[in-house]
């Protein structure tokens, strides 16, 4: 990114605020305002580091002003007071996944900024992932034919009495809930892609999500899209990694585990997560985090080339993005309607779970 200074203000500085501010140390001409959480003495730590202004009240840190672009990087549950509040000012937005927890909320955020006039950017980080967006290039060119298939399976974690899900703040108790690694929290990114993918709408949904609160279980989620294809999600963070050892491979990026915890450029991945998309005439994996790509037309996989940031740098090619978009006075590339449309289908497996099983999870 070159030529005049942007700005920006943060609110909310927890797990995925560190890797987006590791991020933004890629990007030259880009001034980060004001931070602000209700942690104390964090906002100010930050601040220290970036030459920031420190608040503990959002509120105030609108009211400041001096920003082009307010990014919304706070748990989910928080996201329609402050989207909001920024709409009122407006202000332009980021907001990171998952939109929101309820549909209510995330449409009343999105109405808000539309009645503003204000930019709403859904945090669609995957998009921007150097392996994911090659592999769009090359499903649209029909590299692979017609989808007929998309999965992704993350299992594994440190054991049952290991297992740990993100806090209330996060996914209120007795709704849809978690780990990091989980349906609500990480599946929601596989929702909005295999859509993408597709090219096409999801028309019927089935699975399993877990409850905030309530005991571990395997989770999936089986999606029929317009044109036929079918997109598989298989989650569990409570048990161990069944990889052998020659199934691994050297990081090129970072990126999240199955625990939760982050894996690092250049360490031996035992268990690297990766998508797979099966066409009619070929197929991809895809390794997301760990930044690689491999086609298969029928003489064996063979390994892509791919140009961008591999995680973390990812988010700065998305806060690029959205910036370029306030300059052009163009839309965004993954509006909060995708983020609507990724929620939406998330829920319909939460419909399907009985009154008893939350209950049960309280």
């Amino acid at each position: 990114m070159s030529g005049k200074t942007r700005t920006i203000g943060i609110v909310g500085l927890g797990g995925v605020a560190q890797a987006h501010l590791q991020a933004i140390n890629l990007l030259d001409n880009l001034n980060i305002v004001s931070v602000c959480d209700i942690q104390p003495g964090l906002a100010q730590k930050v601040a220290e580091i970036s030459g920031a202004t420190a608040y503990e009240n959002y509120r105030n840190l609108i009211a400041a002003g001096g920003i082009q672009l307010l990014m919304v990087l706070t748990p989910a549950s928080t996201h329609r007071e402050i989207v909001e509040a920024a709409a009122a000012a407006s202000l332009p937005v980021f907001c990171e996944k998952p939109i929101a927890v309820t549909l209510e909320d995330a449409e009343a955020m999105v109405m808000a900024c539309e009645k503003a006039d204000v930019k709403f950017f859904y945090g669609s980080s995957y998009r921007y992932l150097p392996a994911v967006k090659k592999a769009k290039q090359l499903i649209d060119t029909g590299a692979i034919g017609n989808i007929q298939l998309m999965t992704e399976q993350l299992i594994g974690g440190n054991g049952l009495a290991n297992y740990c899900e993100l806090s209330p703040i996060h996914y209120p108790l007795g709704g849809p809930g978690g780990p990091g690694m989980g349906l609500v929290d990480h599946g929601v990114h596989l929702i909005d892609v295999f859509s993408w993918y597709a090219g096409s709408d999801i028309v019927s949904v089935q699975g399993r999500g877990l409850i905030s609160g309530g005991p571990p279980v395997s989770e999936f989620m089986v999606m029929q899209f317009a044109n036929g294809a079918i997109g598989h999600l298989l989650y569990n963070a409570a048990t161990f990694s069944a990889a052998l050892p020659n199934e691994g491979m050297f990081s090129r990026g970072q990126g999240w585990l199955a625990d939760g915890t982050i894996t690092e450029v250049g360490l031996w991945e035992s268990d690297p997560g990766s998508l797979s998309v099966y066409g009619d005439t070929g197929s991809l994996r895809i390794f997301h985090y760990t930044n690689a790509l491999f086609i298969n037309t029928g003489n064996g996989s063979q390994k892509i080339e791919l140009e961008g940031r591999p995680a973390f740098g990812h988010f700065a090619t998305q806060l690029e993005d959205c910036l370029t978009a306030i300059s052009e006075k163009r839309e965004p590339s993954v509006t909060g309607v995708e983020g609507i449309k990724a929620l939406k289908v998330l829920l319909k497996v939460y419909s399907q779970i009985s009154p008893s099983d939350v209950i049960a999870s309280q």
